[in-house]
Order: structure tokens, then C-alpha cells, then sequence
């Protein structure tokens, strides 16, 4: 540092016995003064206080000392800061907004040298201190220089360091604008041996303080997170919260505002003396996008041209805005009211973690609201359904249950019942009237991980009828995809049931009735067809209409045996005659059969020469002629239907235990069918509403099913919109199935 000097060379060393006694009364009275200043500001407890009192005492209690300057070392951001500096009536004086602004860096200026050196320092004369200023950042110098150029020539400064061992506390800053005997070396000694006192005084009250904002910091913990967990709703948390951090921080008001979702924008939730601003109050301010975007908090100085500037009437002149996070997430924003003594105090770690204690609670309040919000929603849509809807846990307890499920049950179902209590209260049986176990209940066949639709099953009503229900069931599956439970629904069947039984025996009188008949026509059509044949004068006319006759009368004939064949199923009464046949005569002849009527189509066959099977052979060529029947109705005319033959090994789909397997394949190129169509293809009266020029009953595939299963063989299909239909038979090769 420039121009420092010595204190010993403005004086004689040698002075006279007189000026030594007078020299040794004055550094006594020095000691005595400034060990009252030390015991003054031993029981101050803030820094800050500390500051101005230790400023404001040293000036007072030493004359030759007309200013004096604290600076107190930042470990966050390792600058110096002019925390107090008090002048004499009359004296320099300094702007209290200036000194605010000033930040020193280590080795800038005359106070940043001695606290870089740990050595005091002694500036002479006005040159020597404004030399100083010359090492300034140019911010701080701006600062500086108005206050140097108040200063006389005759100035004296001497700078000492505060430090507490190797801990850096500052720097006092002491200046002698007239011509004092604050020269000599002894009394730098004094002077440091009381910045030493100083030190120790700040360092014991930033540790007390440092204590005491822990305290707090754990106080307004505890103190949110009782509010938070004893609060009823989100209105009374936010209150509680806000009045606690309000409390905390001595703050003037504030506001809590939530995040409006699916946007970047605040609303008021709350606020607590801050009649500015009314909740619902959407806050409009562009700071407050940048902190929802990216999380962090920020300080809003008010003036009278800010939109919050009626908040000034509140002694508020700066707004904290603390972002509440959750999860990573800004779920909103706590605005508090400060004025200035608390702008400089606010300790940002400790309300950053308060704002995310907050933030959490808000992200569980609003996550419960919306369970809350989507269980009574389902709830509602639950009760709506017509249909029986019960839910069970994983563990098979009855979880929920609507209006229709109790009154198909005819009794209230218990929450809590296990499986076991429900199948036996409900009486659950087979069709057959056998009682289920637990694991072909509706609910066991889900939690063993069975997916099903339209499984009956009959139960006990309250009056003690039977009730068929019909049951849909699917898994709850948890947000890790285990299993978290089970929902069923179910409709009652029973009046469908009796109307299907009633309608099948009218159609098994009827097909009976008009058996008979139709033979009678059948065979005097033939008739008619031969004589019509052998007549010499007969016309093609004659001819056509009378064969179309026969035709007719053989498709009807076929219909009323196909509702013949439902009703001998229902009855149990549908045998098989197996006798040694030719697989292969059985196709041809079901080819010729349906070709002999059909001009519209090309029928190709692949397959050897002969097949030997064991089987009914009218039943089996009744399988046959269905599916080539179906092929040339869903088929488009000129088109191609192939049937090919061919051996293979059984598999598990053959029931027989027979080593080999003979395939029909029936193959057109019609319109096809859908996944959906193809799942009820097999169905009773079943006719996919796709073909609206088809005739038929819807009878023909599903009885070709039942004669196929019969032999022990098996029936299935391949196919795809617009790319044809084919539809494959496996049968054991000669084995005679069970029948």
C-alpha cells in the first residue's frame, strides 16, 4: 500500500519528560475509553447492532476520532461490506444508500489490503487516501469518491484488521480530520488490541446469532410441519403456513398464489395483510414466469411506478418471492412483504427448505383433492351402471360394490367379506347347479390371472330363486403391474334364459312340425323334376323353374334339420353312426353337391386319392357342405374356392389319442372377417351384419362345431378383411373317437 508510514516519524523520538507524561495520560484515558466501548458492546447480541454501537461509541468515546467505519467480512461471497459508519456533527458524511451498494474484494483498496496483509495500516494525509481509491472497482469507487472529496487535507486514517485468529470478522476504519495525537506507534497498538476485542465481541454474536437463527429455522420447522399435519383442508394449511413464515421472518404480509395448472401463471390463494391483493387474483408480473421456469427465488424492489407500489403505504419497500417446490416442480409461489431492516436478514437456504416443506404439503393436499375428486366421480359412474360392478382387493376382501349388485344378490354385500364369505352367501354354482370353489368364483378366476367375458354362473336371491348371472371380470393392475385387485361385471340372465328356452322349443315343435311336411313337398318336387326331364314337349323354362323349385325345397329342408340338430344338442340327443369311410369320397361328394347349384363360382381340390376315417359319414359331409355353402355365399361371383386335404401329427387341440390327423382346409376369396367378427363366428344364430345379401340362420357353423368336436377333432378359422376366409377341420385319421 502507497505512502504508508510509521506513527513514530511525525514526531521527535525524543521528546521532552512533560509531552511523555502527557502522551502516557492520553493513551490511559484511551484504554480506559475503549475498554468501556468493549464492555458496551459485549452485550449487544446481533452483528448488526453490534456494528452501529461500536461505530457510534468509538466516536464518542474518542476525541481525536471523527468518523468511523465498520466493515464486516461475507463468507458466502468473500467481500467486505460497510456495515456502519457514524460521523461527528459537522463532519464527511456518507450516503446510507452508497454504502449499501459497496462490496470490496481482498486487496482492494486500503481496506481490502489489510485485511488481505493482517497488518493495520496508517494513510497520512488526503493524497495518501486517495491514492487508495485508485485500486477500486469502478462500481465502488463511484461510491467512494464523493465522501473522499468532503475530506480535509489535514486527514489522518488508520485502518485496522478484525480478525479472530485466522477467521477474517472486517476491518475498523478510523479517520482524524483535525490535528490530533493519534500518531504515535504505541497508540496503533492500543488501537489494534481493541479491533482484536472487536473481533472476539462479533465473532461470539455471529455464532449467538448463527445459534439463534438456527433455532428459529428449526422452530419454523416444526411449526409448518404441525401445521401442516394438523390442518383439515388446504385453505386452513395455507394460513397456518403463511402466518408461521410470516412470524419467522418478521415479516410485514404476504401472499401465497398457486400454480393454475397447465400454465406458467400464479393465483391467489391466500393472503394475510396484503389487502392488495384478493384471492383469485391471477399475479401478473414477468419475474414470476422466470421463477416458476426455472425455481429460484428472487428479491422485487418496489417503487412508485412498480404495479405492487400500493404495497409502499405498508412500509413495504421490497417483495421476497419464494418459489414452493415439489418434487422439482414449482407448484406455486409465496410472496413476503419486507421492509428495510429485514431485507438484509433473510436467510434464503432455511426459507428454500421451508418452501419445499410447503410445496410438498400443496402437491398431497392437491393430489388427495383429486383422488378425492376421481373416487367420487367413479363412484357416481358406478352407481349409474346398470349392470352389477363389484371390486375386490388383491387379497379377494369386497372392496366396493353398486345399487344393482345388491339388488341382483337380493342382500347387501358387505365391505371387507372375503371370496370364500361371498361365494357361500351368494350361493355360487355351474350351471349344472355345482358349487364353485373359490377359485372358479368370478373373482378367484381374475386373481389367478384368468381374463374372461360372459362366464355364468347361478346364484341365490334374496327370495331364494336362482338367478343366472353372466360375468365379465378384468384385474386392477397396480402402478408397479403387480396385481392389485379385481372388478367384475355382471348382468342377470335369468328372464333371457327362459325367453332362450321358450324360443328353443318352439323352434325344436316347429322343426319337428314342419319336418314332416316339407318331406312330402321334397319328394313330389323331385318328382316333378324327373317327370318334367323325361317330357319331350318340355320347355328350358319348365325345366329351370321346377329344378329352382327342387332347389328351394332342399335349402329349406336343410334350415329345418339344422334347428332339428340345435334342439337334439340342448337334449343331449345327437349321435354319431362311425363306420370306416373315405375322407376324400366324403369332400368330392360335398363339392359336387354344392357346385351342381352354383354357376358363379370355380371349386378346386387338392388332396389324395383316399383318406380312410373313422366316421359318421352323413354328419361329417353335412360339416363339409356348410362350410362350402358359406364360402360360395360370402364370396363374390368369378372368384376361386379351394379345398385341400392333407395328414399331419394330432395335437393338443385333438382330443383323441390318436398319433395322426387328417386337415380339411376350405379356403374362398371373399370379403373375410374381423377379429371381432371371428370371436362369434362359432356362436348360435350368429351372422355377421357385414354381408347384408347372405341367407341363413346363423346355424350351419355353429352345428359343423359341435359334429367336429364330437369326433374328437377340432375346427378353426384364419382371416382377414378383404383377403378371404379359411377354415380348417383336424380329425383323427382312423381311431374311433368317444362318442
Amino acid at each position: 500500500m502507497e505512502e504508508q508510514h510509521e506513527l513514530g516519524a511525525f514526531f521527535p523520538t525524543e521528546a521532552p519528560a512533560q509531552l511523555l507524561l502527557a502522551r502516557l495520560q492520553a493513551q490511559h484515558e484511551m484504554l480506559l475509553a475503549l475498554f468501556r466501548v468493549s464492555a458496551q458492546l459485549a452485550a449487544e447480541l446481533h452483528p448488526q447492532d453490534i456494528a452501529q454501537q461500536a461505530v457510534r461509541s468509538i466516536v464518542e468515546a474518542l476525541p481525536d476520532i471523527d468518523i468511523a467505519g465498520l466493515w464486516l467480512f461475507s463468507r458466502f461471497d468473500k467481500r467486505l461490506r460497510l456495515a456502519a459508519i457514524h460521523s461527528v456533527e459537522g463532519s464527511s458524511q456518507f450516503d446510507p444508500e452508497a454504502a449499501a451498494r459497496l462490496a470490496l474484494r481482498l486487496n482492494e483498496g486500503a481496506v481490502g489490503d489489510v485485511v488481505a496483509s493482517h497488518q493495520p495500516a496508517l494513510l497520512s494525509d488526503l493524497l495518501t487516501y486517495q491514492r487508495s481509491l485508485a485500486t477500486l472497482e469502478p462500481a465502488n469507487a463511484a461510491e467512494l469518491e464523493p465522501f473522499a472529496a468532503q475530506l480535509p487535507s489535514s486527514l489522518r486514517v488508520v485502518v485496522l484488521p478484525l480478525y479472530l485468529g485466522t477467521v477474517p470478522i472486517g476491518a475498523l476504519e478510523l479517520f482524524n480530520i483535525g490535528v490530533g495525537p493519534m500518531t504515535a506507534a504505541s497508540d496503533l497498538s492500543i488501537l489494534q488490541a481493541f479491533g482484536d476485542q472487536l473481533a472476539v465481541v462479533f465473532r461470539n454474536a455471529q455464532i449467538y446469532a448463527e445459534m439463534s437463527d438456527q433455532h428459529r429455522r428449526l422452530q419454523a420447522f416444526d411449526s409448518v410441519v404441525t401445521a401442516i399435519t394438523t390442518a383439515s383442508d388446504m385453505p386452513q394449511m395455507l394460513e397456518q403456513v403463511l402466518s408461521v413464515t410470516l412470524y419467522v421472518i418478521g415479516a410485514v404480509g404476504g401472499v401465497i398464489a398457486l400454480l393454475q395448472e397447465g400454465t406458467a401463471r400464479v393465483q391467489v390463494n391466500y393472503e394475510l395483510n396484503s389487502p392488495l391483493f384478493a384471492p383469485g387474483e391471477v399475479l401478473d408480473l414477468p419475474v414470476l414466469g422466470e421463477i416458476v421456469r426455472a425455481g429460484q427465488p428472487a428479491v422485487e424492489r418496489l417503487t412508485p411506478e412498480h404495479p405492487w407500489a400500493g404495497l409502499l403505504e405498508l412500509q413495504v419497500e421490497a417483495v421476497a418471492l419464494l418459489p414452493l417446490m415439489a418434487g422439482g416442480a414449482v407448484v406455486g409461489v409465496m410472496a413476503i412483504g419486507l421492509d428495510p431492516a429485514r431485507q438484509s436478514r433473510l436467510e434464503w437456504p432455511s426459507l428454500l427448505a421451508l418452501g419445499n416443506q410447503i410445496g410438498i404439503a400443496i402437491a398431497n393436499y392437491q393430489l388427495y383433492n383429486a383422488s378425492q375428486r376421481e373416487r367420487r366421480q367413479l363412484a357416481g359412474v358406478i352407481a349409474a351402471i346398470a349392470e352389477g360392478v363389484i371390486i375386490c382387493d388383491r387379497h379377494g376382501a369386497l372392496v366396493l360394490s353398486n345399487q344393482a349388485a345388491e339388488f341382483m344378490a337380493g342382500q347387501p354385500l358387505n365391505v371387507g367379506a372375503s371370496l370364500g364369505e361371498l361365494a357361500q352367501r351368494l350361493g355360487m354354482r355351474s350351471l349344472d347347479g355345482h358349487l364353485l370353489p373359490v377359485e372358479g368364483t368370478p373373482f378367484g378366476r381374475i386373481l389367478r390371472g384368468d381374463l374372461y367375458h360372459n362366464y355364468e354362473i347361478m346364484i341365490n336371491s334374496g327370495d331364494g330363486r336362482d338367478v343366472v348371472i353372466s360375468c365379465s371380470g378384468a384385474p386392477l393392475i397396480a402402478d408397479d403391474g403387480t396385481l392389485d385387485g379385481a372388478v367384475v361385471v355382471f348382468r342377470d340372465m335369468t328372464a333371457y334364459k327362459q325367453h332362450e328356452a321358450l324360443r328353443d322349443e318352439f323352434v325344436a315343435v316347429a322343426a319337428h312340425e314342419l319336418r314332416a311336411p316339407l318331406a312330402a313337398i321334397k319328394g313330389y318336387a323331385d318328382l316333378l323334376v324327373q317327370r318334367e326331364t323325361q317330357r319331350i314337349d318340355a320347355t328350358d323354362r319348365n325345366r329351370r323353374g321346377i329344378t329352382m323349385l327342387s332347389r328351394q325345397v332342399e335349402h329349406l329342408v336343410r334350415l329345418v334339420d339344422n334347428l332339428l340338430d340345435v334342439s337334439r344338442l340342448d337334449a343331449g340327443r345327437l349321435q354319431l353312426y362311425l363306420q370306416p369311410a373315405d375322407l376324400i369320397a366324403l369332400v368330392e361328394s360335398s363339392i359336387d353337391r354344392i357346385s351342381m347349384g352354383d354357376n358363379n363360382h370355380e371349386f378346386v381340390f387338392n388332396g389324395p386319392p383316399s383318406l380312410p376315417i373313422v366316421c359318421d359319414q352323413l354328419r361329417l359331409q353335412q360339416v363339409f357342405t356348410n362350410l362350402l355353402s358359406n364360402a360360395a355365399r360370402y364370396s363374390p361371383a368369378g372368384t376361386r374356392i379351394t379345398v385341400e386335404v392333407w395328414t399331419e401329427p394330432c395335437g393338443p387341440e385333438v382330443s383323441d389319442a390318436a398319433e395322426e390327423c387328417v386337415v380339411v382346409a376350405v379356403r374362398d376369396q371373399g370379403v373375410g372377417m374381423t377379429p371381432e367378427v371371428q370371436a362369434q363366428v362359432f356362436d348360435r344364430y350368429y351372422r355377421a351384419n357385414t354381408v347384408t345379401a347372405a341367407s341363413g340362420l346363423g346355424l350351419g357353423v355353429y352345428i359343423s362345431r359341435e359334429i367336429v368336436l364330437r369326433h374328437g377333432g377340432a375346427i378353426w378359422l384364419e382371416s382377414e378383411p378383404g383377403k378371404g376366409s379359411t377354415f380348417y377341420v383336424k380329425l383323427p385319421a382312423q381311431s374311433a373317437p368317444t362318442v
